[in-house]
């Protein structure tokens, strides 16, 4: 059992993961309006373990539970700015835990390669995304109208983000969803 002491440290912790959270998305907004002087710096990273301690912060910084499943292979690499790969798979899971409505939490990472790309997904069983929004989820400050979703936080730059990221880095971003069933967003980079 936590005692109060080690209760009041983890809010703190908590709070300032979300404080940070919101710094991030403002420098993204920067990066994202600041098109000429952007330099990624990409290099070779191992997905699974980059993976841990964003999974890890998910956990610590959400206040409901969330069951997240890993299914990369250990010796998968993706060639990426690792700055914006964490905050793009960031991006892409926090969606999976804002979106995630009333059912339990519950998110798969995945990762494959073929001789042509390398794509890692993120899938949850959350509300769903209409085929007419799926369309615009990429657009610049659209936000899926989400029902009653009133604390749903955010620019709505989260997937414009992620979209544009991925064009820089010769990649794309894809989506399926079901609404009722959720959605799978899926980062493909070229071989």
């Amino acid at each position: 059992t936590t005692n109060e002491k080690q209760k009041k440290y983890l809010n703190i912790v908590r709070e300032q993961l979300n404080h940070l959270s919101g710094l991030v998305e403002q420098i993204l907004t920067l990066s994202v309006e600041n098109r000429s002087t952007f330099r990624l710096r990409p290099e070779t990273i191992q997905v699974a373990e980059l993976l841990t301690p964003l999974i890890e912060q998910f956990k610590l910084k959400t206040d409901k539970p969330i069951d997240i499943t890993t299914e990369i292979p250990e010796d998968m690499t993706v060639t990426a700015d690792r700055t914006h790969l964490y905050n793009m798979l960031s991006n892409l899971i926090g969606n999976a835990v804002k979106y995630s409505g009333e059912k339990a939490c519950r998110i798969t990472l995945k990762g494959a390669v073929s001789p042509k790309e390398t794509t890692l997904s993120v899938t949850d069983e959350g509300i769903g995304i209409s085929e007419a929004n799926q369309k615009r989820v990429f657009d610049k400050f659209y936000r899926v109208p989400s029902g009653n979703l009133h604390d749903v936080k955010g620019f709505g730059l989260g997937l414009y983000y992620v979209s544009d990221m991925m064009s820089k880095h010769n990649g794309t971003v894809t989506v399926k969803s079901q609404p009722g069933k959720g959605s799978t967003f899926t980062l493909h980079f070229k071989n």
